[in-house]
């Protein structure tokens, strides 16, 4: 088993509940933190807010800016090489996704 970190993260002024946990395969270890407000409507003021981070402590990884024609940051390429590499970004993926999810679900119910 793993430990899962409990952490805020400020975004537009609304605190974002955040989980966070290492991934370790072989030679590949990312930290990946994710969380969200959940849905809160869809204008920017209002609405929910969503963070994900995904760190490279080890391993072969590239994380490049997407950026637009005016310079503006409008995306991220991650890279991963080798079967570690693979395993560690989907399992941060998961991860993600699943901290994300549940957080979602619980403002539904």
């Amino acid at each position: 088993m793993y430990a899962i970190e409990e952490g805020l993260k400020k975004i537009n002024g609304q605190e974002v509940a955040t989980f966070s946990r290492e991934i370790l395969e072989g030679n590949a270890c990312l930290q990946v933190e994710a969380g969200t407000t959940g849905y809160r409507g869809t204008c920017r003021n209002a609405g929910g807010r969503t963070y994900i981070s995904i760190d490279c402590v080890c391993g072969d990884f590239c994380f490049q800016p997407v950026t637009d024609d005016d310079g503006n940051k409008v995306g991220v390429v991650i890279a991963a090489c080798g079967d570690d590499g693979l395993n560690a970004l989907m399992k941060a993926l998961e991860f993600a996704h699943a901290a994300i999810n549940d957080q979602r679900c619980e403002v539904d119910d």
